[in-house]
């Protein structure tokens, strides 16, 4: 009797696990029926499912589905494997084609792996739009691509306040937008870091394209993403320079080392500045110039040893100030050089290059 209790006791309280170890799920759902179907012609109702092959979950779906054109109480929700989506009955436009998108916001119950831009597309008329509008994204500093959102904007409105369509990048800044009609549309990248499903040009860094056309061209154009911003160095207090060039000054040359820049010919204004690890900063600029050679040669004389920093943008308004990209008045943001590092050493020549 007492092997049977405590038989009985351990089976009791024996805890239901799912067994350790083996490789992680990183397969996405898949697909195993959807209603409509896709490139559905004629249809013209007020609901449509998608059925995946497990468990599924969403994550942020009401701001991340898009419909276009926009759809009247547009909602979806999840039950198991199916995706349900719903709107309100309504009169559909006529020989339209419709196209719902999820970007990356369907995954997996337990890993959360995401079926890449999930959509829906059908047509309340007898074709499908097959045009399409390929996209590179090109940022200025390294990016997870798969953090941006791309929206096409109607190109004949001023305000960017939703999209007519919206996709994630892949994995490699690739974006592909099919079933397009014949328009044109102004394109914007965006990090949206408040996670509000909207873009804030104030604080969320950006890019765009204006007027590009959907065709039936394969041809992929290059977005550009301005994702850098450029600080100018603070200049420290006289009280801090002029006790840097008093130390230069009095040192012996051996505890010194002696500096030039080498510096290739600019096609426009670039102003840089030269940051020791003190602190100590000198200012520079490099006007355009036509000489007998293609590179000239700065030479600063004794300068303290140490970690050097080079840091600059190409002022192409001549404003003496960086100016980032605006939206509104299509300027670029002005091109910010590439963060270029060196040490100089006590008792050393150094004939240091730099990029502009």
């Amino acid at each position: 009797m007492y092997f049977l209790a405590v038989s009985a006791l351990l089976t009791g309280c024996a805890v239901q696990s799912k067994p350790q170890g083996g490789p992680r799920d990183e397969t996405p759902p898949n697909i195993v029926s959807q209603s409509p179907e896709m490139g559905t012609l004629q249809f013209n109702g007020s609901e449509a499912t998608v059925v995946f092959d497990e468990y599924i979950q969403a994550r942020d779906l009401r701001n991340t589905m898009v419909a276009t054109p926009p759809l009247e109480g547009l909602e979806a929700e999840i039950k198991g494997k199916r995706l349900l989506i719903r709107w309100e009955e309504q009169e559909l436009r006529a020989q339209t084609t419709y196209r719902i998108t999820f970007g990356d916001a369907i995954g997996d119950l337990n890993e959360n792996n995401t079926y890449s831009n999930l959509e829906l597309v059908w047509s309340t008329g007898d074709y499908v739009d097959s045009l399409q509008l390929n996209l590179s994204i090109t940022p200025e500093s390294k990016v997870p691509y798969e953090s941006l959102k791309v929206w096409l904007v109607d190109s004949h409105i001023d305000s960017v306040t939703s999209p007519l369509f919206s996709l994630i990048p892949t994995k490699e800044g690739r974006v592909s937008f099919n079933y397009m009609p014949l328009d044109s549309f102004d394109v914007l990248v965006f990090e949206d870091l408040n996670f509000d499903g909207n873009w804030s040009p104030e604080n969320e860094p950006f890019g765009f394209r204006k007027n590009l056309y959907s065709s039936h061209d394969t041809t992929v154009f290059d977005l550009p993403y301005y994702n850098s911003v450029f600080e100018t160095p603070a200049l420290d207090t006289t009280l801090f320079t002029d006790s840097i060039v008093n130390v230069i000054d009095t040192a012996k040359p051996e505890n010194l080392g002696q500096l030039k820049l080498i510096v290739p010919s600019a096609d426009t204004t670039v102003l840089g500045w030269l940051t020791h690890e003190s602190g100590y900063v000198q200012s520079f600029t490099f006007a355009p110039y036509r000489g007998t050679s293609d590179t000239t040669v700065i030479d600063l004389g004794n300068q303290l040893p140490g970690k050097y920093t080079f840091r600059g943008f190409v002022d192409i308004n001549g404003d003496s100030v960086w100016t980032p990209a605006s939206w509104y008045t299509t300027e670029t943001a002005e091109p910010i050089l590439k963060e270029q590092t060196f040490e100089l050493k006590a008792n050393w020549d150094l004939e240091q290059p730099l990029s502009l």
